[in-house]
């Protein structure tokens, strides 16, 4: 049947508002996403996904099966938290990404630098006078910013036929006959295998790289090439240690030596007392001793070979003849061993020490290395694991944010040295420069608390380094009269205010969000030595800032913060935001407070922090119960990423539920698909344990991964899309314009803040673990979407390590019997307290929203499984959060799991609805057309003034009774074109019931 309706519309958000500001119920209905599944969109292009997800059965090897060369997103990378280097589509090299019209792409602000396959060590900061775009022109005249400085490409072997054919970044993709490459999960090796055809050779040549940062010798870099010739047969082999790879670093000196040797040196820019060797030294494997004889005679410094050798003055290269003289197909092996140090972690004999590195390697079998290797990578997930069993695409992904955040980071422990653990994780970690590679807030806040709750000693390098660059915080803060401790937006080796670290106008939450993660550490170690030693110096100095910082208002008595930015980046010179505020009360009322009385510094309290705590200000929505998120926001605020929904985790401000929700259904509302992943991964936590019914903390886990992902290697993107313009005409955007002097940038990749994010859904959303000072206080919940549930292993309090497995019906919380303290742990759990020593384990009901009630009544199809039967970008929109990318029909197909009567269809569309739906019932093997709707009408149009009204929306709906009750086990539901002003982008769904 054929129905024109009517939508009933709250007037606010109407279909005349642009498709990112987008409307969000407060239940979500659909449980699954609209994107299509990964797993075939995998396969359209080459790729191949793990095939089974049976507890710890999953093969994390991801693959790429065609050759697919400059695209950044495909290129994968190796790293081990002290060194990292990308890879090209190639296998090894150094490459230059470039765009279609053959100019580089660029890696966006600060920079607008070439993309390309970077690589560095950790804490390799230059020195440079400026940036190309900086935030603060005052700071510029000072100097004394600190970027990342690139190392040279150490990967590079290189084979060339007798015409002087080559195989190397950027060969002929007609030569490639055969492709594969993979990146484990588990343990990081990539490899890469190609069969090539050069026209000057009648049988191909298959070349098989493998290439890894060593986990054990975190100074160690191997490449293997496995070369397969049919002979008689003449190739040249080069080994290349490329300068390109050097940016922003200047060379120091290099050296061609005996025993197959080259190395090279380079010193970050303007940073004359550090220097990073690279040494690099082949193995022949599979030769006679004659032909070994013949391949050491022929050994060339093939530095100056300018047609396969780059020019760069830190480059030197190594060439040999390899001939192969009898008529058989022959594989020989080429082992590259490559010492990588830099001065900043060993100071005293660097040089020797890499090439100690090498000798030692060069002593052990290959073998014997990549089981090390292995083992090594073992303990870490014996240590700690995320296991989701059932579901091959959520554990994959929840293992690949594992797997790229532990290789971005390195152990503070006893075996390695102090040097290697003084700096903190970058946004895009060691094998890239987005960002200029410096530090922000994205470290203590996004991917600091997972690695706190799992892996507490790859968490602490990031307060080690705060606390190392305390005494120029110090300073900064004197540059701007006050006393305390101040710390930049941005930092690099020095910490000190620049151009992009500016310290003032600025998120100063910040400085909140480090004293924080202090704090943190504190209630889950219990270590009060520590807590005087490391923390109290950065919470006393934090707090005495603020407490100056913050202004008496004579009118109202309040204290007020003024001329500031949130979170959320849309909202910039504003006053009283209310993250940061909330920050300032429970540092200067409980953290530094608590803090001296645990360490005997009582003396220390400053007389104000009270008063300032009680009387400080946190913008209000009395009527409508809605924490704005600064002072003077309406209704047509427009978020870039997740700010008030942080006040109740991570932050821990004490705010009722029902508060909390509130907030959490107006400002997901609000927030543009144009941000980043993270937001999303607030939301699922704030879902998990706000909502009282359905399960729309599923809907955002998928929300804070899918459209970020990129394939084949689990890589998040920090954005939607790669590249985005901040010049659209929108407000908000354009305050980003005027604030990073620049008209848009491309996305940071890969974006090691989305994978903490993510991560933090398992550890903190679905145990509602919080660490407090008398209790770990724990609150699993689970959605029916991962029908066998969630198992993490290995959270750390106190000393013990707990295993938590999240079922639909109970969950059981085991301590191992290897603590690292004898005593027991105390969990709460609502009002109850249970007691755990080593080896014991409790038993909890595991909490199910999705069991409570409905919100619509007699709601059919709340927490059901969806799939998608659209392709492309028309299905990438998640339970209304988002629309299609484009405004051609888009389909979901929803399964009951039994036939059911349906006899009514509600649609909610949010902001904007479609032109017109279908739906469709099955309950064979055909679909029936049950219902079309054409021609959606509005009944109240857009209202300008109503729309600056802060409550949370009802959002348009439109309700259709069936002519008759149709039964069906599952239903297709199709929209079509859009009523929003953009015509290119889809309509809005947040949620569709059937009745």
């Amino acid at each position: 049947m054929t129905q024109k309706m009517s939508t009933d519309n709250d007037t606010s958000r109407t279909r005349f508002l642009s498709s990112r500001t987008l409307s969000i119920a407060i239940f979500l209905l659909i449980a699954a996403a609209l994107v299509p599944k990964l797993s075939s969109y995998l396969e359209d292009f080459g790729f191949t996904w793990p095939l089974t997800a049976s507890n710890d059965g999953v093969d994390y090897t991801l693959r790429i099966n065609n050759f697919t060369p400059n695209q950044y997103q495909a290129a994968p990378y190796v790293s081990n938290g002290y060194l990292g280097q990308a890879l090209p589509a190639e296998g090894v090299g150094y490459w230059v990404f470039q765009n279609e019209d053959g100019t580089p792409a660029l890696n966006g602000w600060p920079l607008d630098q070439d993309r390309a396959t970077f690589g560095t060590i950790s804490g390799f900061w230059n020195l440079q006078e400026r940036v190309t775009h900086p935030i603060l022109w005052e700071n510029v005249a000072r100097g004394g910013e600190s970027v990342i400085a690139g190392i040279p490409d150490w990967t590079a072997l290189t084979v060339s036929t007798s015409t002087g054919e080559t195989y190397q970044p950027g060969v002929s993709p007609h030569t490639v006959v055969d492709y594969t490459q993979s990146q484990s999960l588990t343990d990081g090796i990539v490899t890469t295998n190609v069969t090539w055809q050069p026209a000057s050779v009648s049988t191909p040549i298959q070349l098989n790289f493998t290439v890894l940062t060593h986990q054990n010798r975190p100074t160690l870099g191997l490449v293997r090439l496995d070369l397969t010739l049919d002979g008689p047969i003449s190739v040249k082999i080069r080994d290349i240690i490329d300068g390109r790879g050097a940016v922003r670093s200047e060379f120091h000196e290099k050296g061609f030596e005996q025993k197959s040797r080259i190395w090279t040196s380079v010193k970050p820019l303007g940073v004359g007392e550090t220097t990073a060797y690279i040494v690099s030294q082949v193995q022949f494997l599979g030769l006679s001793p004659e032909e070994t004889d013949l391949l050491v005679a022929s050994r060339k410094d093939a530095t100056g070979d300018k047609e396969h050798v780059s020019v760069d003055a830190s480059t030197i290269s190594q060439s040999w003849d390899l001939t192969l003289a009898e008529d058989q197909r022959r594989t020989i092996s080429i082992i590259k061993h490559v010492g990588i140090v830099s001065s900043d972690a060993f100071p005293n004999q660097t040089m020797a020490i890499a090439v100690d590195t090498v000798n030692s390697s060069l002593g052990e079998s290959w073998e014997d290395l990549i089981q090390e290797h292995s083992n090594s990578w073992a303990a870490v997930w014996d240590d700690a694991d995320i296991v989701v069993p059932g579901d091959a695409e959520v554990q994959t992904t929840v293992r690949g944010a594992m797997f790229h955040l532990l290789s971005n980071s390195i152990p503070d422990k006893e075996t390695i040295p102090k040097g290697m653990t003084q700096n903190s994780i970058s946004v895009g970690g060691l094998s890239s420069d987005s960002y200029a590679g410096l530090v922000f807030w994205d470290s203590d806040v996004w991917m600091y608390p997972s690695l706190l709750a799992l892996h507490p000693d790859r968490a602490k390098p990031i307060l080690n380094y705060r606390q190392r660059l305390l005494p120029q915080a110090l300073e900064n803060s004197q540059l701007y009269n006050r006393p305390g401790a101040l710390y930049p937006w941005t930092s690099g080796r020095y910490g000190n205010c620049t151009g992009t670290g500016i310290c003032a106008l600025y998120q100063y939450h910040l400085n909140t969000d480090i004293a924080m993660s202090h704090w943190d550490y504190y209630l889950h170690s219990g270590d009060v030595e520590w807590l005087k030693d490391h923390a109290w110096p950065i919470l006393k100095s934090v707090a005495d800032m603020f407490a100056e910082y913050v202004v008496l208002n004579e009118t109202t008595g309040r204290y007020d913060t003024l001329v500031l930015g949130e979170p959320d980046e849309f909202a910039y010179y504003i006053n009283n935001g209310a993250f940061t505020n909330a920050g300032i009360k429970l540092l200067l009322g409980e953290w530094a407070p608590t803090a001296a009385k645990l360490i005997g510094q009582e003396e220390s309290i400053s007389a104000n922090w009270s008063a300032i705590a009680k009387g400080l200000t946190i913008p209000y929505d009395d009527k409508e119960k809605i924490i704005l998120e600064y002072d003077g926001m309406d209704g047509t605020v427009i978020i870039k990423q997740a700010s008030v929904a942080l006040l109740s985790y991570p932050l821990g401000w004490k705010i009722e539920d029902g508060q909390a929700l509130n907030d959490l259904a107006f400002y997901a509302r609000t927030t543009t698909p144009d941000g980043p992943a993270m937001t999303w991964a607030i939301y699922a936590i704030a879902a998990l344990h706000l909502h009282p019914t359905g399960c729309a903390g599923y809907t955002y886990l998928l929300q804070a991964s899918q459209p970020y992902l990129r394939d084949p290697f689990q890589q998040f993107s920090e954005q939607r899309t790669d590249t985005w313009s901040w010049s659209d005409g929108s407000s908000s955007w354009s305050i980003l314009e005027e604030y990073f002097g620049t008209e848009g940038t491309t996305a940071a990749f890969p974006f090691l803040t989305g994978y903490g994010g993510y991560l933090q859904i398992f550890t903190h959303g679905f145990t509602g673990m919080r660490a407090e000072s008398d209790a770990l206080v724990i609150d699993p919940v689970m959605v029916p979407q991962l029908p066998e549930g969630i198992k993490v292993r290995g959270i750390k309090y106190r000393g013990a390590a707990l295993d938590f497995d999240i079922g639909l019906q109970h969950t059981t919380i085991s301590r191992r019997k290897a603590s690292r303290e004898d005593g027991h742990v105390v969990l709460r759990h609502f009002d109850k307290h249970f007691t755990l020593l080593p080896g014991q384990k409790i038993k909890l009901d595991t909490r199910r929203p999705d069991l409570t009630s409905t919100s619509v009544l007699g709601n059919i199809a709340q927490c059901k499984p969806v799939r998608s039967e659209s392709s492309g970008a028309a299905a990438a929109w998640v339970a209304g959060r988002h629309p299609p990318l484009t405004a051609d029909a888009a389909s979901i197909v929803i399964s009951l799991g039994e036939t059911r009567s349906v006899s009514s269809v509600l649609v909610n569309w949010a902001a904007v609805p479609a032109e017109s739906f279908s739906v469709h019932g099955k309950l064979g093997d055909e679909w029936m057309e049950m219902l079309r709707v054409e021609d959606i009408k509005i009944s109240s149009p857009y209202d300008p003034e109503k729309v600056k009204k802060v409550a949370v929306p009802k959002g348009n709906t439109t309700e259709a009774r069936l002519e008759k009750k149709w039964e069906c086990r599952e239903v297709k539901f199709t929209i079509q074109g859009t009523q929003g002003p953009d015509k290119a982008s889809g309509a809005t769904v947040a949620e569709i019931s059937l009745v």
